[in-house]
Parts: C-alpha cells; sequence; structure tokens
C-alpha cells in the first residue's frame, strides 16, 4: 500500500477504500428499494445514511487519496509520512465502522478526518506560499463545517444547511480540479489544444464561471426555493456550459478516459439549471434531479475517472484503451441518466432507481477490477 522502494503512495489505499465504500454505501440503498434491507439502519432513516455513506465516507477518501499524493508535486514540500498516511487511514476505517452501528456518533468523526486534511493542505500551501491552492484548503474547511452541522432531514428540507454546505464545498473542489485536469488530458491524450477562445476571454470566462458558481451555491445553500437562488443558479448553469465549451469535449469522442471528464463536468451546469427549475416551481422532483446530477453525474464520473487517470500517471501504466475502464465509465454514466430519469418519471422508484443501483456498483466493481491488484500490491496492471 505504500509503494515501490518505500514510496509513500497514499492514492493506494484511499482509492481502494473509496471505491468499496462506494459500492457498499449504494448496494445497502439498492437492498432496501427491493425490500431486502430494513427501513432504518444504525439509527437513522436508509436514504440519509445512504447519503452520509458517500458524502462523508467515500467522497473525503478519493479526496484525501488524490491531494495527499499530489500535494508534494504541487508545493514542493515532502509527502505526508507512511505512519500518519496510516493514522489517517485507520481514522478514516474507524469513522465507516461507527457509521455502520450508530451513524449519529458518526459525523464527528468523519469532521476531524476532513479537519485533519484540510489542516494538512493548509500547512502545506502556507509554508510553500503556495497562494494558488489556498483555497482547496478553504474548501475542506468549509466541508469540515458542513459535516459538522449535518442533519438527518431530507437534502433539500430548508433547515438541512449542513448536508447541503458540504456538497456545494465537494463541488467547489470538483469544479476546482477538473478545470485544471480536464483540459490538460485533453491536450495531452487527444493531442490538441483543450482551449477554444484567446488567453483574455478564457481568463474572463474562468473568472465569471468562478464567481456565478460562488453565489449560486451560496444562494441554493441558503435559500433553495427562493426566486433569487433560480435567478443565480441559471447564470451559473450558464456560466459553466461556457467555461466547458473551452474544453473541446467532440475532440475526445474516442478516448473513454477523457470523455468521462469531459461529461462528469457537463452535470455541473445540468444540476444548477435543475436547482433553478426547482426554485421557479417547487415540488416537481427538480430538488432530487439537482442533487443527484451533482453526487452520481458530476462527482462520481470525475472521482472515477480522475482516480484511474492519477493510477496509471503514478504506476506508470500505458494510458491505452481498456474494455473494463470503458464499461466502468458507460456504467456510471447510466446511472446518472437512470437516477435522473427515476426522479422525473416515477418519483424516486421503480425499475430506473433498480438500475441506477446496479449500474453504480457496477462502476465501481469494474474499477476494482482493472486496479484492484495493482492498488494492492502495486505490480502491474492487467
Amino acid at each position: 500500500m505504500i509503494g515501490s522502494a518505500g514510496r509513500v503512495q497514499p492514492f493506494r489505499i484511499f482509492f481502494l477504500s473509496a471505491a468499496l465504500d462506494a459500492i457498499a454505501g449504494v448496494a445497502i440503498w439498492f437492498f432496501a428499494a427491493l425490500g431486502i434491507a430494513q427501513e432504518n439502519l444504525a439509527g437513522v432513516p436508509i436514504a440519509v445514511w445512504h447519503r452520509q455513506e458517500l458524502l462523508f465516507g467515500m467522497i473525503p477518501a478519493e479526496f484525501a487519496g488524490f491531494l495527499l499524493t499530489a500535494l508534494p508535486r504541487w508545493t514542493g514540500r515532502e509527502p505526508i509520512s507512511a505512519t500518519a498516511l496510516r493514522t489517517l487511514w485507520g481514522l478514516w476505517l474507524v469513522g465507516r465502522f461507527v457509521h455502520g452501528a450508530a451513524a449519529a456518533a458518526a459525523a464527528p468523526i468523519a469532521a476531524f478526518f476532513i479537519g485533519l486534511l484540510a489542516f494538512n493542505v493548509a500547512y502545506n500551501v502556507v509554508a510553500a506560499h503556495d497562494r494558488r491552492n489556498f483555497k482547496i484548503a478553504v474548501l475542506l474547511a468549509l466541508f469540515l463545517l458542513g459535516t459538522l452541522t449535518a442533519g438527518t432531514q431530507p437534502l433539500d428540507a430548508a433547515a438541512e444547511y449542513g448536508s447541503r454546505l458540504s456538497l456545494a464545498a465537494i463541488l467547489g473542489l470538483v469544479m476546482t480540479f477538473g478545470g485544471r485536469i480536464v483540459p490538460s488530458l485533453t491536450e495531452a491524450y487527444v493531442g490538441d489544444s483543450a482551449n477554444l477562445f484567446p488567453r483574455r476571454l478564457r481568463k474572463w470566462i474562468e473568472l465569471i464561471a468562478a464567481v456565478t458558481a460562488t453565489i449560486g451555491l451560496a444562494a441554493w445553500v441558503a435559500a433553495p426555493t427562493s426566486e433569487g437562488t433560480a435567478l443565480a443558479c441559471a447564470a451559473a448553469a450558464f456560466c459553466q456550459i461556457a467555461r466547458l465549451s473551452q474544453w473541446r469535449i467532440w475532440r475526445t469522442l474516442t478516448t473513454p478516459a477523457v470523455l468521462v471528464l469531459q461529461i462528469g463536468y457537463g452535470w455541473i451546469p445540468a444540476g444548477f439549471a435543475f436547482a433553478a427549475i426547482e426554485a421557479l416551481r417547487p415540488g416537481h422532483a427538480a430538488a432530487s434531479a439537482t442533487v443527484h446530477a451533482w453526487m452520481v453525474g458530476a462527482v462520481a464520473s470525475m472521482c472515477l475517472g480522475v482516480m484511474a487517470s492519477m493510477i496509471r500517471r503514478q504506476t506508470g501504466t500505458a494510458f491505452r484503451s481498456s474494455v473494463l475502464l470503458s464499461a466502468a465509465y458507460l456504467c456510471v454514466t447510466a446511472a446518472a441518466f437512470a437516477r435522473l430519469f427515476a426522479e422525473l418519471f416515477t418519483h424516486g422508484h421503480g425499475l430506473w432507481l433498480d438500475l441506477a443501483g446496479f449500474a453504480w456498483v457496477c462502476a465501481y466493481a469494474l474499477f476494482l477490477v482493472a486496479f484492484g491488484r495493482r492498488l494492492l500490491r502495486g505490480g502491474a496492471s492487467d
């Protein structure tokens, strides 16, 4: 798990754990939908347990694997020690066991884990005078605050500020990483510049997209059904589409490893659009569509693609076409559409929901088949 020649490689243990947790967090909801599992789990409704497992288990593990691996290259600082890495992972694992037994007691442990990750990022970027990456520490701090204040109400409930803040912080991180990774991978693997517009215009697009997304997410967290939120989210959707259009998605249609990132990012403006619709016409399933467009479409797709790319980069695996990974990307995209259809057409029940759960589990299972042995042993990939 540490890596060849004793090198600390945090992505190994955290990506493996995140994939296993992703399967567990959705499989239990899938079983509940089929009537196999109980309606309450570890003292909370199973829908809440499922949400918290993904928000405060899977996603923090994915971020930890990515950030702890990338941070030394970004800042020029020393990587995390093997002892600190094992301790941090142990804390994450304890949080998952506690969440399985008594969900209400797991939030402080998850918050402590996220807080340590935020401190590590802040300490290193400050020490390296790396102002560019300080916003990552700020977003992690907001994620920490959301974790501490998350409740057990539906995420679109007016008072469920903590869970919405957590998701907003997660989206902020995904947009930050996406803005770096998607265009660079498009240029590297497609062999063409990923930027369509002149440099000066690109700067304005990036700035306006960041500002409108911040305002839109802040409004959604504070008042998801207000008219002001509708306007802010509509503006954010338009600006995120403009940002995405710079990256020439049509150049990646034959490169699944890059295409999944482009499609994943495309779910961000879709989520903003659904949020605007819900604010204008509450109660038309757009609230759940917003959450699942962001969680299943954007976050899961982007994380799956980024994890695969980082594993290949860090382990020297050839970046070639992979049937297993292409199938995983197809499954996560199918899960996003099926989950959206479940909300819009069957009110979150029925065959579409079952298909969404099955496709999600298949996506992460295929990822583990493709990379599990390499993550465990550091050996050659199949």
